[in-house]
């Protein structure tokens, strides 16, 4: 598990937990000759999405709004593991 501090499109920070696959390149030939297989591209999936604020009684706390939210952060995670 991975995770990226990222902005919501409101402007939050939010600490984004998820899974990275960098995907598999296109294989032309396999080495016996035989034709190879299509490649993949990378994917990522996200898992949660961590909200840290303060509750009414100024403790610290950590929500999950991943249902609440209606951002795709995978073209984000994606650019970030480009690098």
């Amino acid at each position: 598990m991975k995770e990226i501090d990222l902005i919501t499109q409101t402007g939050e920070s939010v600490t984004v937990e998820y899974t990275y696959d960098p995907g598999e390149p296109d294989q032309w030939y396999d080495s016996n000759g035989d034709p190879g297989t299509p490649g993949y591209g990378p994917s990522a999936d996200v898992t949660h999405v961590w909200y840290s604020g303060i509750d009414r009684r100024g403790n610290l706390v950590n929500v999950d709004v991943m249902n609440l939210i209606d951002d795709d952060f995978e073209q984000e995670i994606l650019d970030y593991h480009e690098f």
